[in-house]
Order: C-alpha cells, then structure tokens, then sequence
C-alpha cells in the first residue's frame, strides 16, 4: 500500500474518532427532559431555542412533553417543529392531542396536523376527518383524503367512497389516492372482497385514466382465481387505457391461463393491442406462447409479424429457428431483414447448424447470406465449412470466407491458410488470405512462435506469396521477423525486394532503427532512401526511447539528408523531442531559403512544448536566442507573430528565474 493511502486512512480514521464524543454530545439525555419542555414554555426563549428543544425531544420526549408540544400546534412558526416531535412519540395520548387539535387549528398547522394524524394511522380519528373531508379549504379537504388513505381501516374507506360522488375535480385525485391506499391496506389484511369492490368501483368513475387504469390492474390481480376472467373482460375492452392496464396485469400473473388468455384475446384486436400483448408474452418468458407467435410471425399486419419475430427470439425456443430460415425469402424486405437479424441473435446449437447448412447449399446468394450470419453470429464452429469454401468457384464469397476464417479462428488455422496461400493467385484472395493469416497470428498467445512458421515458408513461396509473408511478419514483429525481412531486402526479385522494402519502413519497433539508418546510406535509389529515412525518423519521435537516443537518431540521420522531403522529415521529428538539443539542430535550417518557413515552424512548435512542460522555468532563457532568430528572419507572419508571444513568455520567465 502506498504511503499517501496510508495517509489518508490514517487521517480519515482520526477523523472519525473525533466526531464520536461530539455527536454523542449533540443528544439529550433522558433526564434533559424538564430542561427542554421548560425551553418550550419560556416566552422568552428564541425561536431557534424552541426548534432545538423539539428536535431534542422527537428523539428523548415522553408522556411529559405531550401537552407542551401540543400547545405549540396552533403556532405558524412552530406547528411543524412540534408536530416532527410529536410524531414519533409511543403515548397514546400523542393521538389524543392530535385529534384535540383538530378542532383547535386553523389553516398550514390544521394541515400539518391532519398529515401528523395519517402518519401514526390513528383509526379514531376516522370520525373527525370524514367531517374535515367537505371542508371549504380544498387544501384541508385532501390532506384529510390522503390521512384517511394511510389509516386504511374500512370505516375510513367507507367514509371517502361516500364522499366521492359529490368532490370537485380538483379534488377528486386526491381523494382516489386515499381510496386506493385503503383499498391496498385492506388487501394486505386479508379483506379482499372490499379491496375488489373498491377497486371496481374506481375503474367506472369518469376519473383521470391513471385511476381507472390502476383500478382495472389491481381489481384484476387482487382477485386472484377470478383474476384471468377479468383479464379477459379488459383485453376486449375498446379503451386503450384499461386494455394496456389488464396487460401489464397479465405481466404480473403466473400461470398456464393467462398465457391462454392472452393468446385467445389477441387474434381479433388491432395491430397496437396485438404487439403490446406480444411483447408482455415476451416479458413473462412462456414458452407455452411460442406456436400462436410463429403461427403470428408467418402472417398478418407487418409491425406484428416483426414484433413476434422478436419476442420468440427473446424467449429462445429451438422451434422457432426452420421458421427464422423460412421468411428469409419471405417476399416483403423488412420481414425477411428481421428474420435475419433473429437468425443472427437467436442463442443456441439449432440456429448454428441451420446456418451452416444455409451456407453450405448451392445458392450464391444464400452462400453469402450464411457468410454474413456466421460472421455476426461470431460462429467458431463455422470454420471448417469456410475453408471448404475458399475454394469456391464464387469470386465474393471466396475472399469473405478466407477473412473469416482468420476472424473467427485461431493459430489453429494458420497451418491450414498458409498451405491455402501456397494455392490462390487472385489479387483479392491473396489480399483476404494475408489477412486472415495475420488475424490469426496476433491472436495467438506466443505470435512470435507463429512468425517462426512463416519464416519457414519464405523460401519455398512463390514472389506474390512471399511479399504477403513480409508484410504479415512487420505487423508481428520480433527478432527473427526483422532478420527474415532484413534478408529478403537483398533478393533477386524486384516484388519480394520491395515489398521487404515497405514491410521494413512500417516497421513499429525501435530495433529496425539501425537496419534503415544502414539501408538508407547503402542504397542509390532516391525513393527508397526517403522511405527508409521517413521510417528512421518516425521511429524517432515515439517516446519509448530516451530523449538522448532519440536526437543521436537525427544526428545520424543529418548527414544522409539532401534533398527539401528529407529535411522536412528531419524537422517535423525535432519539433517533437522536447529538449534544447533539438532547437540546436533546428536552427542552422533557418539560412536555408527552401526550408525557412518549415524551420520556423517547427521551432516555434518545439518552444510551446518546452515553455509547457516541467522544467520550463529552467529552459525559458535558453529558448529566448532562438525565438529572436525565428522573429527576425521568418517571412511568415503567423509564425513571427507566434515567435514574438513566446519571446516574451521565455523573457518573463527567464527574468523571474533570476530573480
């Protein structure tokens, strides 16, 4: 563990040690209670000291602070304190000041006292509230609905069911609330004939749809054996709202008839009712359901032949896949695509084979169909079969099979694609079998002991076939690919020599480095020399080599570069090793007329990177010379202007350094 972790848990510990005592210190003990009830008939105790005594209390008050707490319910200010105090108190006589007050209060404390009544569920009560439920202040009228809902006793919801009929609209929400609190509070005590009533009762009122739709859900599941009859009624209805409620009903309920339900119900509604029922059929995971969604998949209204396609390929049953193969020719594209895509996703051994054999059948359409799904499908077992297929007389499905055998195989395939190398001579199945040789060399665990096997066939490989060795063996990589490639570059065969060539300049490692710093001094030809450069310099910028490395590279690099390309290549490298060296080695091209403007940019680009990074205190003054030379001699103005800013950034720097 580190030191600064240490620290920490340390710090955190001490921390917590410290809070205890004071937290402890914040609560009152029980013999403080004199003291607080005393705080709460103080006239001249503050406000601030009456609300912390009532806090106090909530957690230490007993019988004693009962009546100084309730003389607080009519204050404004205090009504709430109070009642947060008085609300957790086990006295029974907490709900007989309570209900005392109801008749006491007025206005927010009457409210908040009706809320404090619901909250302990106080059933004697019930009489005071019916009263306070035709109350002129409507805020009063469905604080009393709700703090009838929460007692939930019977009389309670006898009360509100009768007080229903004649409440306002603006009312009416509210006191459904508490009716179908009642209604789950008597549900859950075994009166579940008075909960379905009320429950009907609720979904034949003109109320707001999310009261008939609940009511129609929880009439139907708290009927429990009567439950799917109800379902049935529902699923007929033409209201869209108590139909989408008795689904979600059905989403809720076990058993063999509901599924019945559902499926009978479903044939005859439209296209919406019958995709919702599909999909809860989905949700509810019966495969009971699985021949009425085929039977639904093979025909009728489109969005419903493609949401059953989906729900049997959610439920996973191996009967499903001859119909997946059989609407791929279906005659409308959609339906066919979203076979397709079932076919694709579908889990399981049966859709494997049915693609397999798919692809395997004498149909170039159906071939290449059974390529694409194996590929989505990412089926392993398909290999075999892909092999049998590069030979295809098919010049499409050929290359695709050879790549995905390289996609979906492994190692295990390599002895096989390089005896396949050996045999193709089109330019596209040479490509896809390089390809797929490379695929299966970088997803093995020891590449390098699989760039062995290709070095072992450079020899006897025909040019074309050679070259895809190179190239597969730079992306490999290692000691033994570099010999070979390094080898190859001294052929007699001008494709084998130039793809050895590139296969060298993309090269991705710094040990190519002396080979290209070597072939770019021996070789005559112009072209090869600056892509033996470029790779040199390439290597170079990476920041896996140490910054000394990196500029004795360009050192060496300096005396091989002529022509304006090179130079370039040579400074855009510098401009990305942050060190003084390199502006060292930038300078001296900005006497260069061709190379001027290049040179300036490349050392104003190398300046912001040094004034950025963490020794930029310490480099400032040694960048303040060369960022005069730049402004000076640039022709640019942008780079001038950028010199000059950064001038003065290394000239303020610098000074303070002195300083």
């Amino acid at each position: 563990m580190s030191k600064s972790r240490i620290h920490l848990i340390l710090v955190v510990a001490l921390l917590s040690a410290l809070a205890v005592p004071t937290l402890a210190q914040t609560v009152a003990s029980k013999g403080d209670e004199a003291k607080l009830i005393a705080v709460l008939k103080n006239a001249d105790a503050s406000r601030k000291d009456k609300i912390d005594a009532c806090r106090q209390l909530a957690i230490i008050g007993g019988k004693d602070s009962i009546a100084p707490l309730a003389a607080l319910l009519g204050n404004e200010e205090l009504s709430h304190n109070a009642r947060y105090a008085l609300e957790p108190n086990p006295d029974p006589a907490v709900d007989e000041a309570l209900r005392d007050a109801l008749g006491k209060v007025q206005g927010g404390p009457l409210v908040g006292v009706i809320g404090s009544i619901g909250v302990r569920r106080d059933a004697k009560a019930v009489g005071a509230l019916t009263k306070l439920l035709n109350n002129s202040d409507p805020v009063v009228a469905r604080a009393a609905a709700r703090a009838m809902g929460k007692i939930g006793t019977a009389e309670a919801a006898k009360a509100l069911q009768t007080a229903l009929p004649q409440v306002s609209d603006a009312n009416r929400l509210d006191f459904c609330e508490g009716l179908f609190r009642c209604a789950e509070s008597l549900a859950t005590g075994g009166q579940k004939n008075q909960a379905v009533a009320i429950y009907d009762e609720l979904s034949q009122l003109d109320s707001p749809h999310q009261v008939r739709g609940g009511a129609v859900r929880a009439a139907i599941l708290t009927r429990e054996r009567g439950g799917p009859k109800l379902l049935r009624q529902y699923l007929q209805s033409k209201d869209y709202i108590l139909f989408s409620a008795a689904v979600q009903a059905a989403q809720e309920m076990p058993g063999d008839r509901v599924t019945k339900a559902l499926l009978d119900e479903m044939k005859n509604l439209p296209a919406d009712n019958q995709i919702l029922i599909i999909q809860t059929l989905g949700r509810r995971g019966d495969k009971a359901a699985v021949p009425a969604l085929l039977d639904a998949a093979k025909s009728g209204a489109k969005p419903v032949r493609i949401a059953a396609l989906a729900t049997v390929t959610e439920l996973a049953d191996a009967s499903a896949v001859p119909v997946f193969v059989q609407l791929l020719d279906d005659n409308d594209r959609e339906i066919a695509q979203a076979a397709q895509m079932s076919l694709a996703t579908f889990p399981g051994p049966e859709a494997d084979a049915a693609v397999t054999e798919l692809f395997a059948g004498g149909n170039t359409d159906k071939q290449r169909l059974g390529l694409d799904l194996m590929g989505r499908r990412r089926m392993a077992s398909g290999v075999p079969a892909l092999l049998k297929a590069a030979h295809s007389a098919d010049s499409k499905v050929r290359p695709e099979a050879i790549r995905l055998v390289g996609d979906l195989g492994g190692a295990d395939q390599l002895p096989a694609l390089l005896v396949l190398l050996d045999s193709v001579d089109r330019p596209q199945d040479l490509a896809a079998t390089e390809q797929a040789i490379a695929t299966a060399c970088t997803k093995a665990k020891e590449p390098q002991a699989q760039a062995d096997k290709l070095i072992g066939r450079l020899s006897q490989a025909k040019p074309a076939q050679q070259a895809a060795l190179l190239r597969v063996l730079a992306a490999v990589g290692g000691p033994n690919s570099l010999k070979a490639v390094r080898a190859a570059i001294d052929s007699d065969n001008a494709e084998v020599r130039s793809a050895a060539v590139r296969a060298l300049g993309n090269w991705r490692t710094a040990d190519a480095a002396p080979d290209l710093l070597a072939l770019a001094k021996a070789t005559n030809d112009v072209t090869a020399k600056t892509l033996f450069l470029r790779s040199y310099l390439n290597l170079a910028v990476r920041g896996e080599m140490a910054t000394e490395q990196r500029l004795q590279m360009c050192e060496q690099a300096k005396g091989l570069i002529q022509r304006d390309e090179e130079k370039r290549l040579l400074l855009g490298t510098l401009s990305n090793i942050e060190s003084p060296e390199a502006m060292g080695l930038i300078l001296p091209y900005l006497s260069d007329a061709g190379m001027q403007q290049e040179a300036g940019m490349a050392a104003v680009t190398l300046a912001e990177r040094l004034l950025k990074g963490r020794g930029a205190a310490k480099l400032a003054a040694q960048l303040v010379e060369p960022l005069q030379k730049v402004a000076q001699t640039s022709t640019n103005s942008e780079v001038a202007r950028r010199a000059n800013a950064l001038l003065e950034q290394a000239q303020k720097r610098g000074n303070r350094k002195q300083r």
